[in-house]
């Protein structure tokens, strides 16, 4: 009985739905009157049936004022209560993989001990937790030991429920790669002082560059003129790979990770980067891990357009929603020969400096 009951009251990640909040439990997830001797008298005294089912929530209470987080939090930066962690401990998505390498190349280089996993571990023993994309788990770490890289896009605020926002607000720190999507977090009432602009960066010696020159030295598959990944059910980009499809050999994939995308790289002649909205900021994740693996890039502009100097000389850009720009682009790249490489031989790829500037300035975390 109990399973049909949390799949009609819950939602698969943990989360209660709509309707049993507000029939149920108050803003702070404590039992009403009616419910009390079912469901137990207080947030803190529910019962174990139904604890677990709500242990993300119970995690991240909603901004009021019984919540006591931003005063905690607050002693946690006054009193450098983490200045002394060692350990270092990423959670990942699958999709997110690229920035897990690279958060973790910057954390190694500050002396951290990191271990990256895309599975949320089920007790938190390590110094401290950065967990990518956190509404994607059903559990995370305790508060104080937990910064969270926020990867939505501002320009459609849909995807900030206040069930995700209260997650942002319930951490230590919240990193994030887009200066505009600060602003629209600053707005929603996050504190500026939690919030860390952490732009990303192409990887030197990503782990998949030397899996992939060895795959397109030795395997003979055939090669594709154009390879897409990401999510097509979106018209928009749908629209624009028919247009491609008429003109090139193009490989489209909505679920490529690891080394089924490294391999799909290597045979590959150019990689496309279509947005999901018009006007979207730039896939900065998908570009830079394409740059890591040596591909050739060619994207749509973005309304974020000029905010990556280290690396945007390296991508073709087209204009928005110009499906023939983008096809011209290509022939053009297609008719050098040799293919360009992206990056010039004498070129030192930086660490990102911004990343690094983020983990050093955060003083709660660094500071030796």
């Amino acid at each position: 009985m109990i399973h049909p009951l949390k799949k009609i009251g819950f939602h698969a990640n943990g989360k209660p739905r709509a309707w049993l909040t507000s029939l149920v439990f108050d803003a702070q997830l404590a039992p009403r009157p009616v419910f009390k001797p079912w469901v137990g008298p207080t947030a803190i005294d529910i019962h174990p049936a139904f604890r677990e089912w709500l242990r993300l929530a119970l995690q991240n209470p909603a901004p009021s004022s019984s919540n006591d987080w931003p005063l905690r939090r607050q002693r946690i930066v006054d009193q450098k209560n983490l200045g002394s962690a060692r350990t270092l401990h990423i959670v990942y998505t699958h999709a997110t993989s690229f920035v897990a390498h690279a958060l973790q190349t910057h954390a190694q280089s500050l002396g951290f001990a990191v271990h990256i996993d895309h599975e949320m571990p089920e007790a938190f023993p390590e110094d401290l937790y950065l967990v990518i994309c956190p509404q994607m788990f059903s559990h995370l770490p305790p508060r104080e030991k937990r910064i969270v890289f926020q990867m939505e896009q501002s320009v459609h605020p849909r995807w900030f429920t206040p069930d995700y926002l209260n997650i942002l607000y319930n951490s230590v720190a919240v990193f994030d790669y887009s200066a505009q999507n600060i602003q629209f977090l600053i707005q929603q009432g996050l504190p500026a002082d939690m919030v860390f602009h952490v732009p990303l960066s192409p990887v030197p010696n990503y782990p998949g560059a030397e899996f992939s020159n060895e795959v397109a030295d030795s395997d003979s598959s055939p090669a594709c003129d154009v390879l897409f990944y990401g999510d097509l059910k979106n018209k928009r980009r749908q629209a624009f790979l028919k247009v491609l499809s008429e003109h090139f050999d193009v490989r489209a994939e909505r679920s490529l990770y690891g080394q089924d995308l490294w391999r799909a790289m290597a045979h590959a002649k150019v990689v496309v980067n279509i947005h999901y909205y018009e006007n979207a900021l730039l896939e900065s994740t998908r570009i830079c891990e394409c740059l890591s693996l040596g591909a050739r890039v060619i994207s749509e502009a973005a309304t974020d357009q000029g905010q990556h100097a280290d690396w945007e000389d390296l991508v073709v850009f087209t204009p928005i929603n110009d499906a023939q720009a983008m096809v011209e682009a290509i022939h053009q790249c297609l008719r050098q020969t040799p293919l360009a490489a992206p990056f010039l031989s004498d070129r030192a790829f930086r660490l990102g400096p911004s990343m690094e500037a983020a983990f050093r300035t955060l003083n709660l975390l660094v500071h030796r």
